[in-house]
């Protein structure tokens, strides 16, 4: 809205009623009525909003004279009028969104433990590993069957476990301690 349209809006309300009215005094004086019809011509956007006006008084006449109490329940459409906006329900939503991800990023960091990605390098290598003991642990208890030596038996036992400490061939050597 224009600079000249903010000067007229509080006067074009008295300038609608005093055409609605006629035979009836005028709210505004003649020059002010006269300022709001010369931009009137020029400016649409007031002109548009002058109809409005003229429209809903015309509705209030009628209501008025039929003596209808229950006016909450007539709506009538004001062009121009720019519908509010309610900052605060957005705000709200907003809020709310913002608590449920800082509680989401906090749980995540601080309750549940995230799991390491791993590369397929990685889990190659512990293939690798897991089978390297197993083996080892197969040949050593191929050893403790068929020999006496006992010693040697736990010192290949030692052996993978000091070599393949996180293996299932390792605990298994554990437990045959």
């Amino acid at each position: 809205m224009k600079k000249s349209c903010e000067d007229i809006k509080e006067m074009l309300v008295d300038y609608a009623d005093g055409q609605s009215r006629q035979g009836w005094p005028s709210p505004l004086s003649p020059v002010e009525s006269n300022k709001v019809a010369e931009h009137l011509a020029k400016c649409q956007h007031c002109q548009k909003m002058l109809e409005a006006l003229q429209k809903s008084l015309e509705l209030a006449e009628v209501v008025w004279e039929d003596g209808l109490v229950e006016t909450k329940e007539i709506r009538a459409p004001i062009l121009g009028k720019a519908r509010k906006i309610r900052w605060f329900k957005y705000a709200a939503v907003a809020a709310g969104i913002l608590l449920v991800v800082s509680t989401s990023i906090v749980w995540r960091a601080l309750i549940k433990p995230t799991k390491k990605e791993i590369s397929f390098a990685e889990i190659e290598r512990k293939i690798t590993e897991s089978g390297s003991a197993a083996r080892l642990l197969a040949a050593a208890e191929l050893l403790a069957e068929y020999t006496d030596d006992e010693a040697f038996v736990k010192q290949q036992y030692r052996h993978i476990i000091e070599i393949y400490p996180k293996t299932t061939a390792a605990a298994k050597a554990r437990s045959r301690i």
